[in-house]
């Protein structure tokens, strides 16, 4: 009996000591959290990294009216696994019509198509590479274009802002 009591003391000292050590390193993994700076550039916000390795992105939302869910989100930044390379991750709202992708046009000298790659919680997006044509058009233009189809096929355009892109992409290429 008492070598019982002996055992379920251990097996609560045991319990309590991994306890302790699970959360010492979830505190110790949320103290090391990377720390962002955010600075606005007309209508483009650059989010960066404090501490090393220092990192930036920049990117656009767009909403309407009082609701506060995106109604499309323009992500361009490195990618760790290929910090030489340019993305834009571009983020539309669910129940869109996905086979027939969305389309971007800036001015005129600028009318791409892209395929859908996931849906997330967040909503549809793609990832395209931000190429120097594109970059150069989003420097050089004043507004943009996502052109898309809802889930009847209704065809629906959202406009956004290239004011302040220029100071905002100089943070993803000089942090």
């Amino acid at each position: 009996m008492a070598f019982i009591n002996l055992l379920n003391i251990f097996k609560s000292v045991a319990s309590c000591g991994l306890f302790l050590i699970a959360t010492s390193s979830i505190a110790s993994a949320q103290q090391q959290a990377p720390q962002r700076s955010t600075e606005r550039f007309g209508d483009w916000t650059a989010l960066c990294t404090v501490n090393e390795p220092l990192s930036c992105h920049i990117n656009h939302i767009i909403v309407f009216g009082d609701n506060p869910n995106p109604v499309l989100a323009l992500d361009i930044g490195h990618p760790s696994e290929n910090p030489a390379s340019t993305i834009m991750i571009i983020t539309l709202p669910l129940g869109i019509r996905l086979p027939s992708g969305f389309r971007i046009q800036v001015g005129d000298n600028i009318k791409r198509q892209y395929p859908f790659i996931r849906c997330l919680r967040s909503g549809c997006q793609s990832e395209i590479q931000f190429d120097d044509e594109l970059r150069d058009s989003f420097k050089r233009g004043t507004q943009g274009r996502v052109i898309f189809s809802d889930a009847v096929n209704k065809k629906i355009e959202i406009p956004f802002s290239l004011k302040g892109f220029t100071k905002a992409y100089g943070r993803v290429t000089n942090p």
